[in-house]
């Protein structure tokens, strides 16, 4: 019977035409891969290649034999496609919408304590900007959604999960007064780089408006970017500083420190939005979970 490895083994040096190319392609060593080709030549009665000391090439057997071995192989293949499938298809899916910054603060860890908790489920996130992050719900792209609050969709519910303070995300090189904190009045004159929202109050512009007026704050102007990713690298850049929730200071990026404010600033709050009287009990169980993840004190 012939091993399919030889089939493998003959393919990669019928593409290759050369021994050694083909012995790196597949991860052995030129020996045994020639002297697998000699088995299947044995095996099939036929010489598959034409060897000089410069160049090989397939024969005339070795040019019929081709297309048989790789449809031999591609049917090996799909066998395995076709029981995996099998195995997806008695799964159940639970489609999630996220925002960008999500996945590299508290997401991580929350579906992976989650995972372990299930064992026939698994997980499609979707990604989206903060003003799309209502819309994914409504058409049915997830079936479940982590947001900003707030939202005013009246055919949306709306689940609280945690409330953060804003930080300032600054260049390093920017000198505080203290090495801990930053006074809202050490951002006078300075530009302000900030993110669109969902809706008008959420903006970061709309959050901070009030509390740079009390303190008597002027920015030197504004700028909006569509990213954290992109605000991050033009703060890196000292181009201006950034709002950021609290747990945005686990990306740790070169240029780029994160100070708490000295005084009271606003708050963000984050919530798990859903379409009401759904009967999905696998989202109803993912919602469960996390309000209770993010009771404990050290999430």
């Amino acid at each position: 019977m012939i091993e399919s490895k030889r089939l493998r083994y003959f393919v990669a040096v019928a593409e290759e035409q050369h021994f050694s190319r083909a012995a790196e392609r597949i991860g052995i060593s030129q020996p045994p891969l020639s002297e697998h080709i000699h088995t299947l030549e044995r095996e099939l009665g036929v010489t598959l290649f034409h060897r000089t000391t410069r160049s090989v090439s397939l024969t005339e057997d070795g040019l019929n034999f081709l297309p048989h071995a790789r449809r031999i192989l591609a049917d090996i293949d799909r066998c395995g496609e076709v029981i995996r499938d099998a195995r997806w298809k008695k799964m159940h899916t639970l489609r999630i919408g996220i925002l960008h910054a999500h996945a590299y603060t508290f997401l991580p860890r929350l579906l992976s304590e989650w995972a372990r908790t299930q064992d026939d489920v698994r997980l499609n996130l979707v990604e989206h900007a903060t003003r799309d992050q209502t819309a994914v719900l409504m058409t049915g792209d997830v079936d479940l959604a982590f947001v900003r609050e707030p939202i005013h969709e009246a055919d949306l519910s709306l689940i609280r999960l945690f409330s953060e303070p804003y930080w300032i995300a600054l260049p390093v090189r920017w000198q505080t007064v203290a090495e801990d904190r930053i006074s809202v009045t050490e951002l006078q004159g300075r530009r302000m780089i900030g993110f669109p929202s969902h809706h008008t109050s959420g903006s970061t512009r709309a959050l901070f408006r009030d509390m740079l007026l009390k303190q008597k704050v002027k920015t030197a102007d504004f700028l909006q970017v569509k990213t954290m990713h992109a605000a991050l690298a033009l703060i890196a850049a000292e181009q201006g500083f950034s709002p950021v929730p609290r747990s945005q200071r686990k990306l740790a990026l070169h240029g780029v420190k994160y100070l708490p404010l000295a005084e009271p600033g606003p708050q963000l709050s984050v919530g798990i939005a859903c379409r009401p009287h759904t009967d999905n009990e696998l989202s109803q169980s993912f919602i469960d979970f996390s309000v209770a993840y993010f009771q404990r004190a050290d999430w």
